[in-house]
């Protein structure tokens, strides 16, 4: 099972539903989707829960699986050094 954790900043603002984070000297703009993706994950969440919590956020992709979705957004935010993916 995939589970999903945020990587500690140095320094985050939020602002608007955006943040700008600063890990490993680097400040990134992450958007709402992102910014509650770190929000939620402040402690390991399986993938299928992160799925469920942010469709009652943000509602149902359109036209998409909701778990794929959450999968492909939460593996940038992993590509961007921001989350951590745990299990396999």
């Amino acid at each position: 099972m995939v589970s999903y954790r945020a990587v500690p900043a140095h320094d985050e603002l939020h602002r608007d539903g955006e943040s700008l984070v600063l890990h490993d000297g680097q400040v990134q703009r992450v958007s709402p989707l992102g910014t509650a993706i770190r929000a939620l994950t402040l402690e390991a969440l399986p993938l299928a829960d992160l799925a469920a919590a942010l469709a009652q956020e943000f509602g149902a992709p359109p036209g998409g699986d909701l778990v794929e979705v959450t999968r492909e957004v939460a593996d940038t935010l992993v590509d961007a050094g921001l989350l951590q993916r745990l299990g396999d």
